[in-house]
């Protein structure tokens, strides 16, 4: 258990060193390894065919990047990192919002991009994979936090991310908070529309504002009715 402890501090000692004193060539011998264990890490999602397998896969080798992405987010300079926006990416896919969003703010803050193979900009990566997320964790009935994704909307709200991904992410908060907060849900919906008339909410907008009209008359009546 102490050798345990102490191979972990030392870790962390490394990876705080290396963040915190990038040099022309990259971080040192830690990140290097980092990225090795990214390879395999790969190959052995690449092997799995069923999605919910891979994402049960990323969560279990998540937390062996931990030392790496707490020194980046702590004393980090802003030097390109493609392994950390790939750990963001990951973070995200797994329902993990809340790190793989503190690793988004780190990564817009210092202008860092995604890996070279990745067709889309960071804040694409960002909005459409954190409405898809939640999407599919909304249908499956699991708990995330919403105000998560609220928190990625605002987050991309000045980038350039293509219409359709705005339009997306929209829609998923106006799924979220239909059912406590038809206002915001109405308002949600109609960003969507805006982005994207293929979006499939004109129907929820109907319906909220038939709602809120409603809603409204009844108020007024009561109010009649007090005076």
């Amino acid at each position: 258990m102490y050798d345990s402890l102490a191979k972990k501090h030392k870790q962390s000692v490394i990876a705080q060193s290396e963040v915190a004193k990038p040099t022309s060539e990259g971080f040192g011998s830690n990140y290097d390894m980092l990225n090795l264990k990214l390879v395999e890490d790969r190959r052995t999602l690449h092997s799995i065919q069923s999605i919910l397998g891979k994402i049960a896969k990323k969560a279990e080798l998540l937390p062996h990047y931990d030392d790496w992405i707490n020194a980046t987010l702590s004393t980090g300079t802003g030097k390109s990192d493609p392994l950390l926006t790939t750990l963001m990416l990951w973070h995200i896919d797994v329902g993990n919002f809340e790190r793989g969003l503190d690793i988004a703010d780190y990564a817009l803050k210092h202008g860092l991009t995604m890996p070279d193979h990745h067709q889309r900009t960071l804040a694409t990566v960002i909005a459409e994979e954190v409405a898809d997320t939640a999407k599919r964790l909304m249908l499956a009935e699991q708990p995330f936090d919403e105000g998560q994704v609220l928190r990625a909307s605002t987050m991309t709200a000045d980038q350039d991310v293509p219409d359709q991904v705005r339009a997306k992410l929209a829609k998923i908060i106006g799924e979220l908070t239909e059912p406590h907060d038809p206002a915001t849900a109405l308002a949600s919906y109609k960003i969507a529309l805006q982005h994207d008339a293929k979006s499939g909410v004109k129907g929820s907008i109907k319906r909220l504002e038939k709602l809120l009209n409603q809603t409204s008359d009844d108020d007024d009546s009561e109010s009649e009715t007090m005076s």
